[in-house]
């Protein structure tokens, strides 16, 4: 996970990369780029267990899987993400219109106290999709908002306990199960580093990045060259779609190597989204979710 001002940086790169292809509304890229300045800006403000002070995951339950701490109990620092829930919130009415007519539903429900935001947060440690489908029927014009914003809101607290945490294990020793070995989750994004082409994952969740096995389908662990395959486009260059045949599940893999670039997985991964388009048309699932809700 890069130093704030370093990821600050490349930020303010990528966004415009972005503008620059046209793909997306400049009113969307202008939102995700303040959330995540102010992610950034939160990260080492927030209020977390310090490493010594968790309870893990013992060496011999790490060795069959097991993670450091299990999702649904990982730490975060509540009043921090309230706090930037109801900011971000506020920043949507500026945002494209559907967006702002979800945010005006999603205002009205918090003020009135039928979205209780414990309740969202601990659906949003547990996974818990049920529970965000029934608010995506309350805002049809953008039924990924709530999960969105809750999520938005707690990353720069998950985010610190992560690192806190990840000086308990060693993230450089390749890990060869299917989620992560700090919190359980499913990665997002791959990255390939240094001369030897390792494969580093990156948590959907905690944003934690593991050495990971690399020729090996990350979700299924399928290793049979015959049942992994991979798409390119000229239009994307350093990333591709790593895709498995048994689980029918792809990840997009940055390898920025021999260019002048360097990875911001959550950036990357936006800036990448028509590849997700292809893998779609050849019928290919993706199990984590764009940290922006698409």
């Amino acid at each position: 996970m890069l130093e704030a001002r370093k990821a600050q940086e490349l930020l303010v790169k990528k966004i415009a990369a972005c503008r620059t292809r046209g793909f997306l509304p400049t009113e969307l890229l202008d939102l995700v780029e303040k959330i995540y300045t102010r992610q950034l800006e939160s990260r080492d403000q927030a209020n977390v267990p310090a490493a010594e002070a968790m309870d893990v995951a013992d060496a011999l339950q790490q060795s069959q899987g097991a993670p450091l701490v299990e999702r649904s109990r990982f730490p975060f620092d509540r009043d921090q993400a309230v706090a930037l829930f109801h900011e971000f919130l506020g920043y949507l009415p500026s945002s494209i219109p559907a967006l702002a007519e979800a945010a005006a539903i999603i205002s009205k429900a918090v003020e009135d106290g039928r979205l209780d935001l414990d309740a969202a947060m601990q659906a949003h440690l547990n996974g818990d999709e049920a529970w965000f489908s029934g608010w995506a029927k309350e805002t049809p014009s953008a039924p990924r908002a709530l999960p969105m914003l809750v999520q938005a809101a707690m990353t720069p607290s998950l985010e610190r306990a992560a690192l806190n945490l990840a000086a308990r294990t060693d993230l450089t020793k390749s890990w060869p199960h299917g989620h992560c070995p700090v919190c359980g989750s499913m990665p997002i994004m791959s990255d390939l580093r240094e001369k030897e082409g390792f494969r580093y994952n990156i948590c959907g969740f905690c944003h934690v990045e593991y050495h990971a096995v690399r020729l090996q389908c990350p979700f299924c662990l399928e290793k049979d060259m015959a049942k992994l395959e991979y798409y390119e486009a000229k239009e994307e260059p350093g990333v591709r779609i790593n895709a498995c045949k048994s689980c029918k599940m792809y990840i997009k893999q940055t390898d920025f190597r021999n260019l002048d670039r360097r990875a911001l997985p959550l950036l990357d991964d936006l800036e990448s989204l028509p590849l997700d388009v292809v893998a779609r048309d050849k019928k290919y699932k993706r199990p984590t979710l764009s940290a922006w809700g698409f």
